[in-house]
């Protein structure tokens, strides 16, 4: 009986664990999606100052797409676009935050890609739609700020507990 009820309650104590868990697996991602959200804002709001423009007065006046839009838009289609396909050539690549490709007073032939290197150089790339494609009108860079990543504390934390799952498995 003894042996029945330890288990029953071990069980039972692994289950609460398990759900607690989760719950702040559910937590973290919230917090990481708010971080990267502010993150990304945060480096625009540097590339738009850097080249003369105030960000809150280019969101108003625009609509901005990024490489997951893209992406969503050829799995919703089921087929790739020719034009669809030499955007995402031109915002393939490594960034700081994300890569936008903004379309201004919803003009659908000129776009502006927006983004922040590695070095942090904010970069703006003109390009006008043709045909099939869109090509390079225009290629600017100026001196960004680097605008520091902050990991949540959640993050370090379920990195700490993998290794230690890692090195000592149940």
């Amino acid at each position: 009986m003894f042996v029945l009820n330890f288990l029953l309650i071990t069980i039972g104590s692994s289950s609460v664990f398990a759900q607690e868990e989760n719950k702040l697996e559910i937590d973290c991602e919230r917090k990481k999606d708010i971080r990267n959200k502010e993150y990304n804002e945060q480096v625009m709001e540097d590339i738009f100052s850097s080249f003369g423009h105030k960000y809150e007065e280019i969101i108003d006046q625009s609509m901005y797409l990024t490489m997951i839009d893209l992406m969503k838009y050829t799995v919703l289609t089921g087929k790739q676009v020719k034009q669809l396909e030499s955007l995402k050539d031109h915002v393939s690549g490594e960034a700081i935050g994300e890569k936008r490709i903004y379309f201004f007073h919803g003009d659908p032939n000129t776009a502006y890609i927006f983004y922040k290197e590695k070095s942090s150089n904010n970069i703006v790339i003109h390009l006008k739609r043709e045909e099939n494609k869109w090509i390079i009108l225009d290629k600017q860079v100026k001196k960004g700020k680097k605008i520091k990543y902050i990991q949540e504390k959640c993050e370090d934390d379920y990195f700490m507990k993998r290794m230690f799952h890692n090195l000592y498995p149940e």
